[in-house]
Formats: structure tokens, C-alpha cells, sequence
């Protein structure tokens, strides 16, 4: 009687094992269906996106060269005028004239008087008094062999040729003409110009 109890004891222990081991074969089989079901069931599918970067847009931006203007300066040839004065041959036209006008000017006279001798190279020629006009002989008339043959004289009458320069200071004019007093440079002054003669010729009384 033990026996058969125990062997009932057994089944039914067996049979629980069974129903227990039957529970457990039936939810591996639940989950290998429920997990081939899922793995057969397609995925959805996602969009295809592609992320294309957006271009930078690009500027060229070209130098465009400024234009080289090229001045080309010609300078304008410069005009030499050469002026031919004509010499002055009136002693009147130097008294009455704006003296400092005529300074460089020069000077033919023809037949005029001597009215006085200042010094060795310095007198005065022309009619009279207001109307006359100081002269200084050039050093090339008072040197060497020709300082013996230019020999001034009150009352000769001279053919001069030269050029009217300004008259110099008091001071200065003492200096250059020996034989020129104070009075006589002041007065000499007044004239602003005097003639500086380079030729000289004597003329037959």
C-alpha cells in the first residue's frame, strides 16, 4: 500500500512536471512565434533623406583695372624774340624821355658837342645845360695805347656809340670816375642814367 501511494505521489509529482514542463515548452514556443513574427515583420521603412549641404554661394568679384590716363606734358618750345632795338640818336630823346625806360638801350650819336670834361674818362655832351647827357668812355678806351689817343676835350664834337646803364650810387660813382666831386655826384644822380661809350671818333672842327 506504501508503494502504491508512492507511486501516485510520483505520477502526480510526474504529472505536474509534465504539466509544468508542457507550460513551459508551450510559452518558448509563444515567444520564438512571437519573436520570428516580428523579426518577419517588415520594418518600416524609413524616407530615404539625403542632407545635401547647402552651396555657399560663391562671389567672384573682379578687379576691374582703372584706367591709366597717360598725360603726356609737351612743354611748349619757348620763343626766343630777339628784338632789334634801334639806337637812340637824339640826345633829346634821352632827356625828355622816362629815363629808367631806357635802361640797356642803345646808343649812335653823330656830331655832338662836348659841353664839359669831368675827369679823365667822364664828361658831358649835347646843346646845353637840360638838354645833355653824362658819358663814361669803357675801360677798353683808357687802357694801353689807347688811353694816349683818348683825349677829351671841351668844344670837340664826337661821333659816340654805346649803351645807357643806371647811374650808381654817390659813393660808388667817386670810387669808379676820378675826378668826380661830391656835387658833381649827387647832381649826377638825378640823371639815373648815363651813357657807357665803347666806341669813339673825333670829328674834324
Amino acid at each position: 500500500m506504501y508503494s502504491h501511494k508512492y507511486s501516485l505521489s510520483i505520477m502526480q509529482s510526474d504529472g505536474n512536471f509534465v504539466s509544468t514542463k508542457s507550460w513551459l515548452s508551450r510559452a518558448t514556443l509563444l515567444t520564438l512565434f512571437v519573436s520570428g513574427v516580428t523579426a518577419c515583420a517588415p520594418e518600416p521603412k524609413q524616407p530615404d533623406v539625403v542632407v545635401v549641404p547647402t552651396p555657399q554661394a560663391t562671389v567672384t568679384v573682379t578687379a576691374t583695372p582703372q584706367p591709366t590716363t597717360t598725360v603726356v606734358v609737351t612743354p611748349s618750345p619757348q620763343v626766343t624774340t630777339i628784338v632789334k632795338t634801334e639806337p637812340i640818336t637824339d640826345v633829346l630823346v634821352i632827356s625828355n624821355a622816362n629815363k629808367q625806360t631806357l635802361v640797356n638801350r642803345p646808343v649812335q650819336f653823330t656830331n655832338v658837342n662836348v659841353q664839359s670834361v669831368v675827369g679823365d674818362r667822364t664828361f658831358w655832351v649835347g646843346s646845353s645845360n637840360t638838354q645833355r647827357v653824362f658819358v663814361v668812355l669803357a675801360p677798353n678806351l683808357d687802357a694801353g695805347t689807347a688811353e694816349n689817343k683818348v683825349v677829351v676835350k671841351k668844344g670837340q664834337t664826337l661821333d659816340l656809340a654805346g649803351v645807357l646803364k643806371p647811374v650808381p650810387s654817390v659813393k660808388q660813382a667817386q670810387q669808379q670816375w676820378k675826378g668826380l666831386t661830391a656835387a658833381e655826384a649827387q647832381g649826377l644822380k638825378n640823371q639815373i642814367i648815363y651813357l657807357e661809350a665803347n666806341q669813339i671818333r673825333f670829328k674834324q672842327t
